[in-house]
């Protein structure tokens, strides 16, 4: 999760950081507020990394090693604060979908690492029997992280870390299952031992359905991405991290904002193996942010703020202590974007975020055992809260990328022409989708 867990030691990054740490106070955007509604009692209720939102108004958070909580919230004073009494904990994603809790288990020994599903199987509105779905070999801050519902409820999408294995049992690979660390020129491990024993893919997103009746292998090629979420018009995103000991070098890469698509590999090799954005085979970020600790992301669908920031995505730093607001632009098939500071402030450790029931953005700081504390933001100045509607494709290219992404997973013969022609097209996006099909 923290991918910057060394930067103070340097003295460059001292200086980048000195002019940003003497704020005195959190700063948002003129209009909204920004309020802290709890202060987590570390000793009782451990530190925070995970936020979801239950459909009776209720936020569900997970202590990063420890239990599961219920929160209720009143206005501005102190929440209600339950812990859900199963054996099941350490999580580092959840999600509340058709009545049921999915949990994403990194860190405990309570319950091995994997994907499980909490439900009431009595109907007496208690949750009360915990299921394993998909076991999983990974852990700590490069494990197993977050969810997110596709917008027709069809799938729930799913990103891991680069400590991760690819679990058994996937039904369909969008790209492929054969990957290699082949280079024209040797590569080297990272001279500081860090992730010297792993491989491709590195971190990846799947999607599987609520059921668990099948599981696909979406895309690849990340090193520690901890959360994903749709924009308006139906394409997903994530943030995924640096390595922050290749900084100055040739290969490093810095955080970055990704457009996540059928198929689509993002280059994440070994030590100095990695893969640069113009290599064709893979997928080029929507936005290079620099230095960072990438942890949450979550759209801005279903907030009570203005239309610009409903159709944000929000990308949380824990190692700057920002939320960024990226604004997407529509590029061709996919996207640039632009990022800017949403909420930051000096020692908020931001580690995830959600749109509650209210329209109110509410967020956690804490991870690695440090204070934890949930925050809400809301919007009081005087531009229209008017919903934004989903919206279709942007335009016809992503249209025709979308309609080639289809293929990966349906072949149809009668598109061949298609497909060949789009491996020459102008766009990037486009002719990578071809490429897969």
């Amino acid at each position: 999760m923290a991918n910057v867990r060394r930067l103070l030691d340097f003295s460059l990054f001292s200086l980048v950081l000195a002019p940003f740490f003497l704020f005195g106070e959190i700063k948002v955007p003129e209009g909204f507020e920004i309020h802290q509604i709890y202060s987590v009692p570390n000793k009782e209720q451990g530190s925070w990394v995970a936020i979801a939102k239950h459909d009776d108004g209720r936020l569900i958070t997970a202590d990063q090693y420890g239990s599961i909580y219920y929160v209720t919230v009143n206005g501005n004073e102190a929440p209600q604060v339950e812990p859900l009494n199963l054996k099941i904990g350490g999580a580092h994603g959840l999600l509340w979908f058709k009545d049921r809790l999915f949990v994403s288990v990194c860190e405990t020994k309570v319950v091995g690492a994997g994907v499980y599903v909490v439900t009431d199987s009595d109907s007496d509105g208690e949750l009360d029997k915990v299921e394993l779905m998909k076991k999983l070999v990974g852990g700590g801050e490069h494990g197993l992280h977050g969810f997110v519902v596709s917008p027709d409820q069809e799938w729930i999408y799913y990103v891991c870390g680069n400590h991760t294995n690819v679990p058994e049992g996937i039904d369909h690979f969008a790209a492929t299952n054969k990957w290699g660390e082949d280079h024209l020129l040797p590569t080297q491990p990272d001279a500081r031992g860090h992730a010297r024993s792993r491989k491709a893919p590195g971190g990846w997103v799947a999607r599987f359905k609520p059921d668990n009746s099948r599981w696909e292998l979406y895309s690849q090629g990340y090193r520690n991405s901890f959360g994903i979420a749709f924009n308006q018009h139906g394409d997903l995103f994530t943030f995924d991290a640096d390595m922050e000991y290749d900084f100055g070098t040739p290969w490093y890469r810095p955080t970055r904002i990704c457009h996540v698509t059928s198929g689509s590999e993002f280059g994440w090799r070994n030590g100095t193996g990695k893969w640069p954005d113009y290599y064709l085979d893979s997928n080029p970020a929507a936005l290079d942010i620099g230095p960072g600790s990438p942890t949450g992301v979550v759209s801005g669908a279903g907030a009570k703020f203005p239309a610009r920031y409903q159709q944000a995505i929000y990308a949380l730093d824990w190692t700057f202590a920002t939320i960024y607001a990226i604004h997407l632009k529509p590029s061709g098939a996919s996207y640039t974007a632009e990022k800017e500071e949403f909420v930051y402030g000096k020692g908020l450790s931001v580690t995830d975020a959600v749109i509650g029931c209210d329209g109110a953005m509410y967020f956690l700081t804490g991870g690695r055992r440090t204070q934890s504390a949930l925050y809400r933001v809301s919007y009081t100045g005087h531009e229209s809260c008017e919903p934004v509607e989903k919206l279709q494709p942007v335009n016809e290219l992503a249209a025709l990328r979308r309609s080639l992404e289809g293929l990966h997973s349906a072949a149809n013969p009668d598109k061949l022409d298609l497909i060949w022609q789009s491996m020459g097209h102008q766009d990037r996006a486009i002719r990578f989708a071809a490429r897969v099909a």
